[in-house]
């Protein structure tokens, strides 16, 4: 019987004390006449509980920075500034919006609605130079949400055979196994590189795993022993560059493995796929500008999965860095230009800082995408510089696996809802079409250089 994949979230509210975004101020010359109250349609403004002749001090954490209360106080009592503490998270492409973003998402499992409406760039580095088509959204039933039509999220981990030949009592004759997974959103989790990981976060984000049906990539050290079989088979164990492929033992269950790139990745392929046959290989290789030549050679060897992983600001690992969109259009055309591209899975992992991230990636030739960072912000990082146990504000060594569960699954409900409104409004029913369609996007450096590439004496000039 046919069931739609659904994601069950529910509000998971937080363990520390919210970040406002904005500081409200309220000051002495103030005479409790309420309009602030009424004027605010978040709720940011309530008469004092213990007295309600007296407003009680503003909810700043509710704030949407709309300046209806200050522009409508008779008095001039109220001032707004940037919360000191909000201005101080992240760093890079994980600015205070992004990490506040993914707080609400993981608190809620709503799409974010930003009151005071976009007042920024409409271009910037990375995926903020990229804009995708949005041709088919004044069409209601493409709605993926709401509509009435059903999108598919599902995407398939492994390589593809090109062709099938039969003998004549039509059984397949080809002896190449191909091993293939599929799953229903194209989100996995990886926690190999997270620097924190602390108490029930591993057996939070195993729960989380076996409920959105997806995989959890983690060092095989991590593994419990006495895990259930039904969450074994969600894990991805990561071997690192010293293992030896010849005496490798899978933990039972395993349907998928990970084993990094050596300069003797061919026997440790060669060795793993005659030792497991019926097992998904995954590679895993630090994005650079050697890829795009090497993923040849990698179908070549019949790998399964090409794990490219980049930078948590989303660049290359090398001195002149490519961002990821970059890196990964070239990784896909150079596959599609031998016609070989459905022969091996490409997942990124690195800089998926927001839900658009992630169809912006597929769309760059990225099979699925590897969530790693935000799974951390999920449940309220606050990314701090030095972290400790005794300075964590939101003691994640004693959160309990009910409540990291809960987080990440009201996040990846989030963002698999934003990639639907996406694929919605470019008219696509499955996101398995997504992938490599680069006519669907625009980027800001092709046509800067179209617009004005050929002035004489300008900078694109030289």
């Amino acid at each position: 019987m046919f069931e739609r994949y659904h994601i069950p979230i529910k509000m998971v509210e937080g363990r520390a004390k919210p970040v406002p975004k904005f500081v409200i101020v309220r000051a002495d010359n103030c005479v409790n006449c309420g309009k602030c109250e009424k004027a605010c349609i978040y709720g940011a403004h309530k008469r004092s509980e213990e007295d309600p002749r007296k407003m009680a001090d503003p909810q700043n954490q509710l704030c949407k920075n709309c300046f209806r209360c200050v522009s409508e106080c008779p008095q001039r009592a109220l001032t707004m500034s940037p919360g000191p503490e909000y201005r101080l998270l992240g760093k890079g492409i994980w600015t205070p919006l992004m990490i506040s973003t993914i707080w609400g998402e993981s608190e809620t499992g709503k799409i974010p609605v930003f009151g005071a409406g976009y007042r920024g760039m409409f271009a910037g580095p990375g995926f903020d130079g990229m804009w995708t088509d949005m041709s088919e959204i004044v069409r209601p039933t493409r709605d993926g949400i709401h509509g009435r039509e059903f999108i598919s999220t599902s995407v398939d981990l492994g390589s593809k055979p090109a062709f099938l030949e039969f003998d004549k009592d039509g059984r397949v004759a080809s002896d190449d196994a191909h091993a293939l997974l599929e799953l229903p959103i194209p989100f996995v989790m990886d926690i190999s590189r997270l620097r924190i990981l602390h108490g029930n976060m591993m057996s939070g984000y195993l729960h989380a795993a076996k409920h959105l049906n997806t995989l959890l990539m983690a060092s095989p050290a991590l593994v419990p022993h006495d895990l259930p079989d039904d969450e074994r088979t969600r894990l991805v164990p990561v071997y690192p560059e010293s293992t030896d492929v010849g005496t490798l033992e899978l933990p039972r269950g395993v349907r998928i493995a990970e084993i990094q790139l050596t300069p003797r990745w061919r026997e440790d392929v060669r060795k793993f796929k005659e030792r497991f046959p019926g097992t998904v290989l995954a590679l895993r290789m630090n994005a650079g500008g050697e890829v795009d030549r090497l993923l040849p050679d990698l179908v070549d060897a019949k790998v399964d999965v090409a794990h490219l992983v980049f930078d948590e600001q989303g660049s290359e690992h090398m001195e002149d860095k490519r961002h990821s969109k970059d890196s990964l259009r070239a990784a896909h055309k150079s596959l599609v230009s031998r016609k070989i591209r459905d022969q091996i899975t490409i997942i990124t992992g690195g800089g998926i800082a927001a839900a658009e991230h992630v169809p912006k990636s597929i769309l760059c030739g990225a099979d699925a995408v590897a969530l790693e960072k935000a799974l951390l912000i999920a449940l309220e990082c606050r990314d701090c510089p030095s972290c400790s146990k005794e300075s964590c504000p939101i003691n994640l060594h004693e959160a309990p696996v009910e409540w990291v569960e809960g987080r990440v699954l009201n996040m990846v409900g989030a963002w698999r809802d934003q990639l639907l409104e996406v694929l919605g409004a470019m008219g696509l029913r499955e996101v398995r079409r997504l992938r490599g369609e680069l006519g669907r996007a625009i980027f800001y450096e092709d046509v800067e250089m179209e617009a004005f590439g050929e002035l004489k004496g300008g900078e694109l000039d030289g």
